[in-house]
């Protein structure tokens, strides 16, 4: 799922979800992210914008060739509506 990503400094970008659990996110992105980085991650479920904030955990380079150069871990908070819709949806079975 494509989603866009802002910094607490009004950076923008954009991202995709690659992974999803119940307190956070694995997503790639052609930006580099320091650790403790606080973010908010914006997607669209069921035609509505969403936004959760996260918390940078994990940052993994990728390789140069790769359109995606990092793969960010960011941690939510469990309790986040959002993040326990997004994952309602993403892990839902394929119909």
């Amino acid at each position: 799922m494509s989603a866009e990503l802002e910094t607490s400094q009004g950076r923008s970008t954009i991202a995709i979800t690659r992974d999803i659990s119940s307190t956070g996110l694995l997503i790639l992105t052609r930006v580099d992210f320091a650790i403790g980085e606080v973010i908010k991650l914006t997607v669209t479920l069921d035609g509505a914008r969403h936004t959760l904030p996260g918390k940078v955990v994990r940052v993994e380079r990728l390789e140069p060739h790769e359109l995606w150069r990092h793969k960010v871990a960011l941690a939510v908070d469990a309790a986040d509506p959002v993040l326990q819709r997004l994952h309602a949806t993403l892990t839902r079975p394929a119909t």
